[in-house]
């Protein structure tokens, strides 16, 4: 199985084990996407909303599978007292716009829903984050 290759004016000889060890690494590289796929937690055990402000969680919710349901949450920034809104939807949530003085862009509400443990939605004015946790252990953790 030789096969010539044109190069830049000579021609190269591709014998049987250059192609198999090429296709190998082709191959090798689609090993770290597969592993994050299969670590990733397939939602054996209850999902909870984890709403964190400053790197502390501040509040909690259970993610129900079915259904819709609009849930508030009280949160501080810069001594005031504001409100957020999370949109709960057949096991996927979403952040709604939170109030301009705080957040001016809206970025945060462009992100849409998520729903598995390694999405995320950010407000990074107010250093505000929503994660889904489960009761699944995992060795890995993407936050780090």
């Amino acid at each position: 199985m030789m096969r010539k290759l044109h190069g830049s004016g000579k021609a190269l000889q591709a014998k049987k084990w250059d192609v198999i060890i090429l296709f190998s690494l082709i191959l090798i590289s689609f090993v770290p996407a597969l592993l994050f796929h299969f670590n990733t937690s397939t939602g054996g055990g209850e999902k909870r909303i984890i709403v964190e402000k400053d790197g502390r969680e501040i509040f909690s919710h259970s993610l129900e599978e079915k259904g819709q349901k609009y849930v508030a949450f009280p949160f501080e920034h810069n001594g005031k007292t504001f409100e957020g809104n999370l949109e709960i939807k057949d096991g996927s949530v979403m952040l709604h716009r939170l109030p301009e003085e705080i957040v001016p862009l809206s970025i945060h509400e462009d992100m849409g829903w998520i729903s598995k443990s390694y999405e995320i939605i950010v407000a990074l004015p107010i250093k505000l984050v929503i994660k889904i946790a489960d009761d699944v252990y995992n060795e890995i953790d993407v936050s780090t």
